[in-house]
């Protein structure tokens, strides 16, 4: 949908997001999509603030991918090679068998070639049924891939729910850093079927290269990647390096939404309130793995307890990416 032909609704609608195909600043039509902040609708003015938020959506229609000097996707600046990644006994991540991305709706013609260059076989997609409907990947016509399906969708991190208590300024300091620290702990103890699904696929024959994404490829997809580089040994300094380059490629949108929700909310919530809700930070990644050894006593034991993954399925995913 084009910025042209954004119909105005209601204020009420604006707030509650109850419009079916608003023009969301990040996605494009409005949808659940649950890593961080989307979806402000094109609504009617009531005042300032509110009038230099939409002026904002209509004169951006989107928000930006940014460019970064390794992206190899222009419109998924967050896809990247999980490679080279030394672990402790010495091994190294394999080149070109593991990717991670945001989601892959807005590839051009160009990435699709990219895309298809790197012979791609399987992709796993841990986003929410409804998230995928609106916002579908756009593959390569011509290059077969597989694409499995692993919804992980952690409700209190609802967009729209985000965005009601931003636009309403109902947000206490601090909330949305708790509730990722919450959401890290539930993806580590609440959806261990998916992840184990997830890890045991990367050991089947022929299925890579494979890629791993989410919508923003931050947090769902940024806590499984942790787990496998923990799984074949990767030390966890260089795993929290990796997953914190989520926010290098993101901060051109990461600042853009943050600024946007500020004004839509008429500046009564700062943008340092709501950055916490589109970044990756440390301690987030750390609150994941500390549910792991409360619940578990040990990463080892999650692994073949948690995720009932057995010495010959690590075996496999250790041969399958490091060299």
């Amino acid at each position: 949908m084009s910025c042209q032909d954004r119909k105005v609704v209601p204020y009420e609608s604006f707030v509650n997001g109850t419009t079916g195909d608003g023009c969301s600043p990040e996605k494009g039509p409005a949808g659940d999509s649950h890593d961080g902040f989307c979806d402000l609708p094109f609504g009617r003015v009531y005042n300032l603030a509110q009038a230099i938020a939409l002026l904002s959506l209509v004169t951006a229609c989107g928000s930006p991918s940014g460019e970064h000097s390794s992206v190899l996707l222009t419109e998924a600046p967050n896809f990247r090679d999980v490679a080279g990644y030394e672990t402790a006994d010495g091994r190294r991540v394999k080149e070109g068998v593991l990717y991670r991305s945001d989601d892959l709706a807005d590839l051009e013609f160009r990435d699709i070639r990219t895309l298809e260059g790197l012979g791609i076989k399987q992709i796993y997609d841990l986003r929410h049924e409804s998230e995928r409907f609106e916002n579908p990947d756009r593959l390569p016509s011509d290059h077969e891939i597989s694409v499995v399906e692993v919804p992980v969708f952690y409700r209190p991190l609802d967009r729209r729910e985000s965005r009601r208590k931003i636009l309403s300024a109902d947000v206490e300091e601090g909330h949305f850093h708790e509730l990722l620290i919450e959401a890290n702990r539930a993806f580590a103890l609440e959806f261990t079927d998916q992840w184990s699904e997830v890890i045991e696929g990367l050991t089947a024959p022929d299925v890579l290269p494979t890629v791993i994404h989410c919508a923003d490829g931050k947090d769902r997809t940024g806590f499984v990647v942790a787990v496998i580089l923990r799984a074949i040994g990767v030390p966890m300094d260089t795993i929290m390096e990796d997953y914190l380059i989520s926010n290098e490629r993101l901060e051109d949108r990461i600042e853009f939404l943050s600024y946007l929700g500020s004004m839509g909310s008429f500046f009564r919530i700062p943008q340092s309130e709501i950055r916490p809700l589109l970044e990756v930070r440390r301690e987030y990644l750390l609150a994941a793995f500390a549910a792991i050894e409360e619940e578990y006593g040990s990463f080892d034991v999650y692994l073949t307890e948690g995720l009932n993954l057995d010495d010959e399925t690590l075996a496999r995913l250790h041969l399958a990416l490091l060299e």
